[in-house]
């Protein structure tokens, strides 16, 4: 059986040069940075998540071009970073999860041997009327074995989100976790996820000690002026350097109010924190 990989502060460190030497050779995007700046750059400049959209064709390598009549959204994901950060939160590995989204998802689990999975659609949804948005919703529940197996149900979404869907979970056994920002989630720890809409779920509020820990094999972090700039060291396809979560930096987005971000390892855990001083 093999043994898990410790953390190591110098490893995490490499992972993120090596990726950001790689995108700054491959991805239009990097590429274009060195440009505006007129000279080589040793790191990305930091880039508010909400100045990513659209910008799939420039977040790829140039050997693989995102092709929109060929493939689907590249901000979908693949369900493994929502598994990993349920995981972290503390939630029951194994019980269904059911994720608030803005237009249905044909996914069934999360990730290979994952737990089973719906996408269940909130108020306001872009659907044809309110009876087909509870409709769709039921028959999510119903794939998960709920209600009429009782079967207990991990709930993911804002917390707004989750009280206005009150009516749509009648009768199911709730495991309610809250989907937050990295600010909200520093500033008043309470137990959660942390999610962008485009970097995906990148941390979780750990249950033993309250903190915001990252999915360190996953993702880097390091503090940028207000916020954290994140980078998914996995991802492929977009590339994600220094990505300003949660759209900070922009104007009226979910910012810090006090302290000043910073990183550090959990005194309990040993691994990466999303943290200030």
């Amino acid at each position: 059986m093999s043994m898990p990989v410790r953390f190591s502060a110098a490893r995490w460190e490499r992972a993120y040069r090596g990726v950001v030497a790689a995108a700054f050779r491959r991805v239009p995007f990097y590429r274009d940075q060195w440009v505006a700046a007129g000279r080589a750059l040793a790191e990305p400049e930091p880039t508010p998540s909400a100045a990513l959209s659209g910008q799939l064709h420039r977040l790829c390598p140039f050997a693989r071009p995102f092709d929109p009549s060929r493939e689907p959204s590249l901000w979908i994901g693949d369900g493994r970073d929502l598994r990993d950060a349920l995981a972290l939160a503390g939630a029951p590995r194994r019980t269904p999860v059911a994720e608030v989204r803005a237009a249905v998802l044909d996914r069934r689990a999360l990730g290979p041997r994952g737990p089973r999975y719906g996408a269940l659609l909130a108020p306001g949804a872009d659907v044809v009327d309110e009876d087909r948005r509870r409709a769709l919703n039921a028959a999510a529940l119903g794939t998960l074995g709920a209600p009429a197996q009782a079967g207990q149900v991990i709930v993911v979404g804002e917390r707004a989100t989750l009280e206005a869907l009150g009516p749509d979970l009648d009768g199911v056994r709730v495991h309610a976790i809250e989907r937050m920002t990295a600010a909200s989630a520093v500033q008043d720890p309470r137990p959660g996820v942390l999610y962008d809409p485009h970097l995906g779920y990148f941390a979780a509020t750990h249950p033993a000690c309250g903190r915001a820990h990252l999915l360190w094999r996953r993702f880097h972090a390091r503090p940028a002026g207000r916020a954290w700039a994140v980078t998914a060291l996995r991802r492929r396809r977009p590339v994600l350097l220094d990505v300003l979560p949660d759209g900070s930096g922009t104007p009226g987005a979910t910012t810090l109010t006090t302290g000043t971000p910073a990183t550090a390892v959990c005194a309990d855990h040993g691994t990466p924190v999303l943290t200030t001083h």
